[in-house]
């Protein structure tokens, strides 16, 4: 008999966490300087750079992302939301 291991379902505060890092190390501010609830351009991020951004979350997680997307979600907390659900949704887990 085939055994099937569920997939664990990621929360969204573990996806705030490592995004949290993830932008802290883009953007080279100390992790301290991030609040989940401020919006992602106040820190200087310009369209460009977002589209960069989006591209370099698409490759590390293996999803499709939309490239407005740092736009639609423009916040961190509301970024980990929709990764939550989109890797939920395709089985996937943080790199």
């Amino acid at each position: 008999m085939i055994e099937i291991t569920p997939v664990k379902q990621l929360e969204a505060t573990e996806v705030l966490a490592w995004l949290t890092l993830k932008f802290a190390d883009w953007l080279e501010l100390p992790v301290e300087e991030l609040e989940s609830r401020r919006p992602i351009s106040s820190y200087g991020l310009d369209s460009i750079s977002a589209v960069t951004l989006t591209v370099q979350l698409e490759e590390e997680l293996g999803i499709e992302l939309e490239t407005e997307l740092l736009f639609k979600r423009p916040t961190l907390q509301s970024l980990a939301e929709h990764l939550t659900e989109s890797l939920n949704a395709e089985g996937k887990q943080l790199p």
